[in-house]
């Protein structure tokens, strides 16, 4: 669950003659109700047929319904599958209907949260989500506003459940991304989600599906807009974008086209800067264009595509960093229903990312050397995957099952030389140099098959067990398989109350264009292992009110080197600096608690409140040592008020300061225990007030936004400089950075 973050717009509840009956159940989620469906049963070609009687509530879904053949048969609290006519519902027993097909979209897995879903499975739209303050437009910023999520209030991805970044998976429309961030050395302010691009995002922060695989934290599953109207444009721009969308249908209906384009305003904004810290620039586009050769057989072909250029300069140019990125994904998909039982899905894609890096630094009497770093990847893969029920001993069921291929290559060259003056870090340390020429090309294939089942086995009780195997060949040397066992049971003891248990296992391979040669890493290591325990009850306290608690433990084995810089991670090249560090774990460790209430008493409120409790350690030579993301305590909330053409949004995000390192800053000097100390905690409220204004065409929204209100000064890391004082003493300061300031933001979007 989302967890009712945001609900900006509330649309009225009746429904016309000739309106598509999706919209009708879309609309009727204001009044917290649930309706989960198979989107070939309720299609967009299905129409609400004459005007209904009633106008709102489970009555206007089931009489609109109830002219195609359809019903409602009532799976949870609130929640309503939508079935064929021929499920018996005897309204005078009071008895709930037995389901004569399993459903595909019964939720089993623990920690899934759907944050906004235009399918059959979701609880917000996207307009939920786009009511959440998000700096720079930035859609992945409202996972950090889900329990278990870390957020520094810059980077648009943090670590989730104490993972490392690089264990999140993205994927859009079926296609996995891997390197989906603009500005990716430069803490990856930005995704290539673009905001108004994204109708969807489902979150599983731990306990996935055997269908997703190679990435053992969590999974961010997106999924592009389908503009319902026959012609449909946006234009928007804000401080951070130029924004245009335009769709259309065409071959009488039977083909779409949706096309999207964002480029950065921030090169232009730097020009109001005091300071001179460079120029950032990025564009991103993307293309899907559908066809239905019928009722059963549809294909699409989808192209995104990223383009950077940025210089940055830093201590007034003593550091300069410039980097060229470039970002493209082909696929196509064809999908075929083979009967109302079983359907399929063949997906052909192909990933070219290519990233161009070079700096130098020069700061006489500490260092002076420079950097080139070319890395070009590419990726072929061919996927197929299905479902289809058929029961099991007698047991309604869904079976999935999937493979994947993948042919991958890469091309590495790599050359750095760095001087160390004497006397830097510390006094009395002796000058030295490094240097590095790494320039290794892989090549090879990954190959994974998984089988799921979900399994109904009465009106209580629901499993999901499934298995998935993984393995990797020739650029990692590495040729065992991996099998990912994965359970999952729901049981729902009352219509109020539903517990869910998750166990399995996920292995995760160094992807190809992961390879450590900033550090002179030129081999791939074996995959990494993590094994997921996952424990949670949800109750309906009353109606719009929830409150969820949900226990987790994550442990890590075979974990593979990494590197970090132990002061201070805002610097332009982190391997040139005198604090970068391998830290090499032999198991690790990230365990939690969290608490969330819901609450949404009318259409116009809607609030939360979540508390997590967690810890996320590595073991390293014997010793339980804090990762550098590790937070004890974390808070989040908001508050979110619709009303007519109006909304206004105020959400926080509080944590426990994040671990840090502290070097003795008198004779002798010394680096102390790693991640010993912390800084000092976290806190961000955040403003968004929006309003829309109806046009003689077309609509226009206008919003004001305010990241970090209070100007909280949210510590980020240190700095150690070597300096002399007035008595010509040599001396160590330290200066201590924060993350961004107050950042106001405002934006217009024209819709028609």
């Amino acid at each position: 669950m989302a967890l009712l973050m945001a609900c900006a717009n509330v649309a009225s509840n009746a429904a016309e003659q000739g309106q598509r009956v999706s919209e009708v159940l879309e609309q009727l989620r204001s009044q917290n109700l649930i309706f989960i469906y198979n989107t070939q049963v309720v299609n967009d070609s299905l129409r609400v047929l004459q005007v209904p009687q009633a106008t709102s509530g489970v009555a206007l879904a089931s009489e609109i319904l109830k002219a195609h053949g359809l019903a409602l048969a009532v799976v949870a609290p609130n929640t309503y599958a939508i079935v064929r006519q021929s499920v018996e519902a005897p309204a005078s027993t009071g008895v709930d209907p037995v389901l004569s097909t399993p459903l595909a979209e019964v939720v089993v897995q623990t920690s899934r949260y759907t944050l906004a879903d235009g399918g059959s499975h979701s609880l917000f739209t996207q307009a939920d989500v786009k009511a959440l303050p998000r700096l720079g437009d930035e859609t992945l910023r409202a996972v950090q506003r889900l329990p278990g999520a870390a957020s520094n209030g810059f980077s648009s991805l943090g670590s989730l459940r104490g993972g490392a970044l690089n264990e999140t998976g993205i994927v859009l429309d079926g296609m996995r991304l891997y390197e989906p961030f603009h500005l990716k050395n430069f803490l990856s302010p930005v995704s290539l989600l673009d905001s108004r691009l994204i109708d969807s995002l489902d979150v599983y922060s731990g306990g996935f599906a055997a269908k997703y695989g190679d990435r053992m934290s969590a999974i961010i599953d997106a999924r592009t807009v389908r503009p319902a109207a026959a012609r449909y444009y946006e234009l928007g721009i804000n401080l951070f974008h130029l924004h245009g969308l335009a769709s259309g249908a065409f071959a009488d209906d039977k083909a779409h086209v949706l096309i999207s384009a964002r480029r950065s305003n921030l090169s232009e904004l730097v020009q109001f800067a005091e300071t001179d810290f460079g120029k950032p620039a990025y564009s991103d586009g993307f293309v899907r264009t559908e066809y239905s050769f019928s009722d059963t057989t549809r294909a699409s072909v989808s192209a995104l595509f990223s383009r950077d250029n940025i210089v940055a300069r830093k201590d007034q140019g003593k550091q300069n960093a410039r980097a060229d990125y470039t970002n493209n994904y082909v696929w196509g998909i064809l999908a075929h229903d083979w009967s109302e039982q079983s359907s399929s899905q063949l997906l052909l894609g192909y990933t070219d990312v290519t990233n161009n890096r070079h700096g130098q630094v020069d700061q006489p009497g500490q260092t002076t050397g420079y950097v080139t770093d070319l890395r070009e990847f590419q990726i072929a893969n061919v996927q197929l995957s299905g479902e289809f029920h058929r029961p099991v001993m007698g047991v309604a069921a869904l079976h999935r099952y999937g493979i994947d291929f993948r042919e991958l290559s890469a091309e590495y060259e790599y050359l750095s030389d760095v001087s160390f003056s004497a006397g830097y870090p510390f006094p009395g340390s002796l000058a030295r140099q490094s240097q590095r020429a790494v320039s290794p090309s892989p090549h090879g294939d990954e190959a994974s098959a998984y089988w799921d089942s979900k399994l109904e086995l009465n009106r209580r009780w629901t499993a999901q067990l499934g298995m998935r195997i993984d393995n990797q060949s020739e650029y990692g040397a590495h040729h065992a398989l991996q099998w990912n066992p994965r359970t999952a049971i729901l049981y729902a003891p009352n219509d109020a109350t539903q517990v869910r248990a998750s166990w399995g296992r996920f292995y995760q391979s160094q992807a190809i264009n992961e390879l450590q040669v900033e550090d002179a890493v030129d081999n791939f290591y074996p995959a990494q292992r993590a094994e997921h325990s996952i424990v949670s009850i949800e109750h309906t306290l009353q109606p719009g009110y929830r409150v969820r608690l949900e226990l987790y433990r994550k442990q890590y084995s075979q974990l593979q080197p990494r590197y970090e810089n132990l002061f201070n991670p805002l610097v332009l090249l982190p391997e040139v600096e005198f604090d970068r560090v391998m830290i090499a774990p032999t198991s690790a460790r990230a365990d939690g608690v969290e608490l969330l209430f819901t609450a949404r008493p009318n259409e116009s409120w809607n609030a939360w409140l979540g508390y997590t409790w967690s810890r996320a350690e590595d073991r390293v030579d014997g010793r339980d040592v804090p990762r550098s993301w590790d937070q004890t305590h974390a808070i989040n909330f908001g508050v979110v008020w619709n009303r007519g053409p109006w909304s206004a949004t105020l959400a926080d995000i509080y944590h426990t300061g994040w671990p840090t390192t502290q070097l003795q800053l008198t004779a002798p000097y010394a680096i102390g225990t790693r991640n010993a100390t912390r800084l000092s905690a976290y806190n961000s409220l955040d403003l968004r007030v929006a309003r829309t204004f109806q046009l003689s065409r077309g609509a226009l929204d206008v919003y004001v936004e305010v990241a970090n209100a209070t100007n909280r000064r949210n510590e980020c890391c240190v700095e150690y400089k070597v300096e002399q004082d007035i008595n010509g003493a040599t001396v160590i300061n330290r200066k201590v950075d924060e993350w961004l300031a107050i950042v106001p933001s405002a934006g217009v979007l024209w819709r028609y």
